[in-house]
């Protein structure tokens, strides 16, 4: 990964693409890409082939020819691209497209990547094709919708005083929070969502864009509002429950052992009250969180009826003497809790002592933001996190660790409720935003990440966790127990991830 010069800007060049931009050792852009998205916002993956790097001290320059290639290794679509960095700073990135095959897309062309610190709070001015300007600035909380619309070009200041400006060519580009689905990033891109989507491309279509970035004044008068986030204090330790396996039903002794040396909190269990067999797998996994000496985590998911399914669920878990510590309420074919099922959270506690109830959702932070609600008498709100919503390549998921701290930030802001984050993953566990709703659900080889078993698992892990110590997150569930989306294997040998939990 060789650190590149253009005048007075430093970056990486990885992988076809520009990041971590910065200068006098502040970071003022964080990536510079292009990506083909599919009709179900899934990212193509790439083939870089007549790759020529020419470097010098204060210059560069890049070429090289690119293939999206679909899940059969076909490729897709073709890429050329040329990057040169010049000795007076300005840094161009142009990319041809011609489509190879037909297809339907999402997008097609540049993203541009904003770093959070440094770049929030800070003025910005976006300039429409019109010719008319926006002044505004980049937001402290995480913006549910869109916070800039319809750029041509956009020029902003940083916190080192210094103001910046990027040219757009080829589309019309609009700027989403990308910290919304777990991005650490705000993401300047194309082609603007009020368009139509998917598009159908066909055979020979093509793609012409072109990103400008330069240094437009220098100011040596650092500005406030460095970092969204409000002075908290490191906490001891972070409360971490597991989840149970779901790729097997075993957990042996040994497996227990280990389990209990990590000073867990809770033991997270998912029933859909209104499936058959939901009361037999409760009592298998309270037998294991009985073992495993934790109290239980249980999210239930209902549907209408959820009146009549709580009062069952109640009747076992009082018969059976269960020790829940939360209670997670979701809704069937819902993106968050509804309205009804929080406000029959008040007649729920005349029942249930001494257990936390939340809402929320089991998919992104943004679903918190959108999709607002009055959460009453609730006792927490939850949400799930992963970091590779859009990215997937090692560093950007290190990056994307930080984006924790705006999400129990901003959530909290939101509903002046205690957050927790149950689920966190290396990888999504469902699709909420698939336009056909059979691919919402994703397998268990879908959920998988080979790096679980990695020390790239553990790294990731332990910067997560050290995010989370500075915030005020009441609790987290992480992985699960065994298998290839736990922290030990099916036979009890434990992966590197194991050890980060233990050092927390």
């Amino acid at each position: 990964m060789p650190f590149l010069q253009a005048g007075p800007f430093r970056l990486l060049y990885q992988n076809g693409f520009v990041r971590q931009i910065t200068h006098e050792g502040t970071e003022v852009l964080r990536m510079i890409y292009f990506a083909l998205r599919d009709h179900n916002w899934g990212t193509f993956a790439t083939q870089i082939i007549e790759e020529k790097i020419d470097t010098q001290e204060n210059h560069f320059s890049i070429s090289y020819l690119s293939y999206n290639i679909d899940k059969n290794q076909v490729p897709v679509f073709e890429w050329k691209a040329i990057i040169e960095g010049h000795e007076n700073g300005t840094i161009v990135f142009n990319i041809e497209g011609k489509a190879l095959q037909s297809l339907r897309k999402n997008r097609a062309g540049f993203c541009i990547l904003h770093p959070i610190e440094g770049i929030a709070e800070q003025p910005v001015t976006i300039f429409h094709p019109s010719g008319a300007s926006t002044a505004t600035h980049f937001p402290r909380y995480i913006s549910p919708q869109d916070p800039f619309l319809d750029i041509q070009s956009m020029q902003w200041q940083a916190a080192n005083g210094c103001v910046y400006k990027v040219d757009c060519e080829g589309d019309i580009f609009q700027t989403e929070d990308q910290r919304n689905w777990g991005d650490a990033s705000y993401k300047t891109f194309c082609t603007p969502l009020s368009e139509p989507f998917p598009v159908q491309l066909q055979q020979g279509d093509t793609v012409w864009q072109r990103v400008s970035f330069r240094l437009a004044t220098e100011n040596k008068q650092p500005q406030s509002g460095v970092a969204p986030q409000k002075s908290m204090s490191r906490q001891e330790a972070v409360n971490v429950g597991i989840a149970a396996a779901i790729e097997t039903d075993e957990l042996s002794a040994e497996s227990v052992e280990l389990l209990k040396t990590l000073k867990l909190s809770h033991y997270r269990v998912d029933l859909t009250l209104f499936e058959k067999d939901w009361i037999s797998y409760l009592s298998d996994q309270a037998e294991k969180a009985l073992l495993l000496g934790l109290p239980l985590e249980v999210v239930v998911t209902l549907n209408e009826d959820f009146e009549s399914q709580l009062a069952d669920f109640i009747g076992v878990m009082q018969q059976n003497r269960l020790h829940i510590k939360h209670l997670l309420l979701l809704s069937a074919r819902k993106l968050v809790t509804s309205q009804s099922l929080i406000d029959y959270i008040p007649q729920l506690k005349t029942q249930l002592f001494g257990v936390k109830i939340g809402i929320g959702t089991d998919y992104n932070f943004t679903e918190l933001n959108r999709n607002r609600f009055e959460a009453g008498e609730a006792d927490f709100v939850s949400c799930s996190f992963d970091p590779q919503e859009h990215a997937f390549d090692e560093l950007s998921l290190l990056e994307n660790t930080e984006t924790v701290k705006y999400l129990v930030e901003s959530a909290y802001n939101i509903y002046q409720k205690p957050v927790h984050i149950s689920f966190i993953a290396l990888c999504r566990r469902a699709n909420p935003y698939a336009t056909q709703a059979a691919d919402m659900v994703l397998s268990i080889e879908n959920q998988i990440d080979k790096r679980q078993s990695t020390a790239f698992a553990k790294e990731w892990t332990a910067k997560l966790l050290s995010h989370l110590a500075h915030t005020e997150v009441a609790s987290v569930t992480m992985f699960r127990t065994i298998g290839e989306l736990g922290i030990m294997s099916k036979s009890g040998s434990t992966y590197p991830v194991f050890e980060a939990l233990k050092e927390r």
